[in-house]
């Protein structure tokens, strides 16, 4: 994927994320205000979005002449 393609689907990617979890907290607030799983979400999607960053950042090195592997 070209770098900026990858960075735009990050960005894209980041903005659904806080939308996504600021639904899901909304949702977990309204409907079960006595059981707290909002954090289950954050904690899966924040890895999946951290791994993204990291693939972006491998191959943004690797087009900057950085290590290449």
């Amino acid at each position: 994927m070209a770098r900026e393609q990858h960075r735009v689907a990050l960005t894209l990617h980041a903005f659904a994320m806080i939308t996504g979890l600021l639904a899901c907290a909304v949702v977990n607030r309204m409907k079960t205000p006595d059981h707290f799983w909002v954090q289950w979400v954050a904690l899966v999607w924040g890895a999946v979005f951290f791994v993204h960053l990291a693939l972006f950042s491998k191959s943004t090195l690797a087009t900057m002449g950085g290590q290449k592997q």
